[in-house]
């Protein structure tokens, strides 16, 4: 993972540490966090591993694959926010709302064209590589579909285009790690095991 990939992802969760630390909040109060229904996101991990790995499969067999597994990955995402979602307190929930939304705005230009779109001039202005396609990512054309959806939103200092729903998704990463560390009465009352990596289904241009 790249420089930009790292403060793409990372920068949000450190933000919601600070904002923690100044309203009071540990980050020990993070372990007492409980989470349900952990299985899903390792299930989740390894469908989005799959879902990479169309890009190799020869004549149209990736093509119809792909969107599949990419529908797969976020509807098992979403049904873990909403189990752990329920039973918490009023932030921590606006921040799971937060999550969907960003999570349904991705997805809903992946389903229409099969992989997330990018502006051409968004990538130039970021100083990308136009033109180029990932298992992930494919650049706009006239036969697109709801583009503003997509990786439009150009970030120049860390070569990166990324989404309203990227957005979303920053937002509700902070949001979450600054409420769940104010109070052990945020956790969820089962479960106690380590968070497995969480699939991003966003931009490979992050």
């Amino acid at each position: 993972m790249g420089a930009s990939a790292l403060i793409l992802f990372g920068g949000p969760v450190a933000a919601g540490t600070a904002a923690g630390y100044l309203s009071g909040g540990r980050l020990s109060r993070l372990t007492d966090v409980r989470l349900r229904w952990l299985w899903l996101l390792w299930l989740a991990a390894a469908v989005q591993v799959a879902q990479l790995a169309t890009v190799s499969l020869p004549g149209t067999a990736g093509r119809l694959l792909r969107a599949p597994l990419l529908a797969l990955v976020f509807a098992l995402g979403l049904l873990w926010l909403g189990v752990n979602a329920q039973g918490r307190n009023r932030p921590f929930q606006t921040g799971v709302g937060l999550a969907l939304t960003g999570a349904v705005l991705d997805a809903l230009p992946i389903a229409v064209n099969g992989r997330m779109p990018y502006s051409l001039s968004s990538a130039a202005v970021a100083g990308l590589r136009a033109g180029s396609q990932t298992a992930k990512n494919v650049p706009a054309g006239r036969g697109t579909r709801l583009l503003a959806l997509g990786d439009t939103i150009p970030v120049p200092p860390l070569h990166a285009v990324v989404s309203i729903g990227d957005v979303l998704l920053a937002i509700a990463a902070g949001l979450l790690v600054a409420t769940a560390m104010q109070h052990p009465a945020h956790a969820a009352r089962e479960g106690n095991q380590p968070c497995p990596p969480t699939p991003s289904p966003g931009s490979a241009w992050r």
